[in-house]
């Protein structure tokens, strides 16, 4: 399962993506790189500084190549 939110709800909240970046550890210029949706890796972060933020869970649906791994 993954949990997605939204590149703009995080932006909307700090306002800028150098004020997100600061508060989460990363450069803005990282930020600038997102989709959509924030990465795995900053989805924790994310949740840590902004509690109420809206996200979807999801569950992945299997590849060929994750089943015959």
């Amino acid at each position: 399962m993954r949990v997605l939110i939204k590149t703009s709800d995080a932006l909307d909240h700090f306002k800028n993506a150098s004020r997100l970046a600061e508060e989460i550890g990363i450069t803005p210029q990282a930020i600038n790189q997102w989709g959509e949706y924030i990465p795995d890796p900053s989805v924790g972060k994310i949740m840590a500084v902004i509690p109420g933020i809206s996200y979807k869970i999801v569950r992945e649906v299997p590849t060929p190549s994750r089943l015959t791994a």
